[in-house]
């Protein structure tokens, strides 16, 4: 008998701890680890259109190290556990899928923001419009929506750590434009050129890394990074307009180049203008709080505090009570 057969379906939202799972999974990503007794184990990231969820075989690792293909589909049967304040999937048996199988829907697997990208778009597009005076950043503009509009409404912000999930990069980019305007009027510094840096400030992330079939760094991600993958996307649209000034071009390549504040964080620059140290800044500030907010919503713990998340380099408060 299938071991599917007869198994109510589970999204991944519906987990709970302490039950057991039978149903169709898709991998995004695979890593062979060693415990500390020198056997192997495999770590693994299962998602369907409700989440994610991360995962471990401990048992004939080899076989299954062979089998999956990172980005397909599998019959997963396994039970749902606690590890650092977050549910964690035990693998007890797995195997390929048939698109034949009565209880297979490819459906189940094609993610969903959790927002109307499109409209979201549309309002960040608004919002810097509404802004800019400069003919040659307008033109820009157009020429960042008609090459970018599609990939950039859908594209991850990160491959891990914050806005990691459809329409992340759409939704990091617009919380920081929102932040540009009082901030530039507050401190009197030049809020188009913030405004195009912003949006141009993450772009090269379409590039560095692939979201389908599964999350992955291309070979430009690995060896160039997204970065200066973003300042040659700008240069490439910016040489598309007669005569655009090459001073402005130079500040907007800036803000890209240094957007990530420290030579040690990727930045080939370090900020050396007003409007470069404000978007390092609120680039930091949305990420940060990005973080906070996915560890806050996501934590099991029965406690008020997370672990320690290396990431930020300190426990954190995820509950309030006491």
């Amino acid at each position: 008998m299938d071991f599917l057969e007869n198994q109510k379906k589970i999204l991944i939202k519906d987990f709970e701890t302490g039950k057991k799972i039978n149903g169709y999974y898709k991998i995004q990503n695979i890593n062979k680890r060693v415990k500390k007794n020198g056997e192997p184990f495999l770590t693994l990231t299962l998602m369907d259109k409700t989440g994610k969820i991360q995962a471990k075989i401990w048992d004939a690792v080899e076989y299954y190290f062979k089998l999956i293909n990172i980005g397909e589909i599998y019959k997963i049967n396994g039970n749902i556990n606690e590890y650092n304040n977050k549910k964690d999937l035990k693998i007890d048996k797995l195997s390929t899928v048939s698109q034949d199988d009565k209880n297979f829907n490819s459906e189940d697997f094609i993610e969903q923001a959790s927002f109307n990208t499109e409209k979201l778009f549309d309002e960040m597009i608004s919002t810097i419009k509404l802004n800019l005076k400069n003919k040659y950043l307008l033109e820009l503009t157009d020429l960042f929506i008609e090459k970018f509009k599609d990939q950039f409404k859908k594209h991850y912000g990160a491959q891990k750590i914050h806005h990691a999930y459809m329409g992340g990069l759409l939704e990091h980019t617009y919380s920081i434009i929102k932040l540009v305007i009082p901030i530039s009027e507050q401190y009197s510094i030049d809020k188009e050129l913030l405004l195009i840096g912003t949006l141009f400030h993450d772009i090269g992330k379409i590039y560095e890394f692939d979201i389908e079939p599964s999350i992955n760094t291309t070979l430009k991600g690995g060896l160039i990074g997204h970065i200066v993958l973003g300042n040659n996307i700008f240069i490439e649209l910016k040489n598309k307009i007669n005569d655009f000034p090459e001073d402005l071009s130079t500040k907007i390549q800036h803000l890209i180049i240094s957007h990530h504040g420290e030579k040690e964080f990727g930045s080939p620059e370090i900020p050396k203008t007003c409007e470069a140290l404000t978007l390092n800044i609120i680039d930091l500030l949305d990420s940060k709080i990005r973080i906070f907010k996915e560890e806050i919503e996501n934590s099991e713990t029965k406690g008020i505090f997370s672990d320690y998340l290396p990431v930020l380099n300190r426990r954190i408060l995820v509950s309030d009570k006491t």
